[in-house]
């Protein structure tokens, strides 16, 4: 009985108790485990609808790419015409994008002088 309630105790800390007591990193030198944040790939989560799903299945056909590599495409065009056309015309781009009429969206965009 005594054994069960030991069990029931939570693990706050899988460590050694050196790993408690060691001081701290100075502020210049870097965690060899860490390694350069730069270098560091970061973890992508990306919730996408069923719809979005083909779409992106289609691209990676037909460009042969790695879907991330498409979707870091995609992020750096919304980002940057939305910097480039303002607000308010990217917010009317949009609309016209969520038509999904690749031919009136060619006319729409042959409104802007590029």
């Amino acid at each position: 009985m005594l054994k069960d309630k030991k069990d029931k105790i939570p693990k706050l800390f899988d460590g050694s108790v050196n790993e408690l007591t060691k001081p701290s990193k100075k502020k210049g030198e870097k965690d060899e485990r860490k390694g350069d944040l730069k270098k560091t790939k970061k973890q992508k989560t990306l919730y996408i609808s069923l719809d979005m799903n083909r779409k992106l299945i289609e691209l990676y056909g037909d460009e042969g790419r790695r879907q991330s590599i498409i979707v870091e495409d995609a992020v750096n065009l919304y980002y940057y015409l939305k910097k480039a056309i303002g607000e308010k015309n990217f917010d009317e781009l949009m609309s016209v994008v969520r038509r999904e009429d690749p031919e009136f969206l060619r006319g729409y965009i042959s409104k802007f002088k590029i």
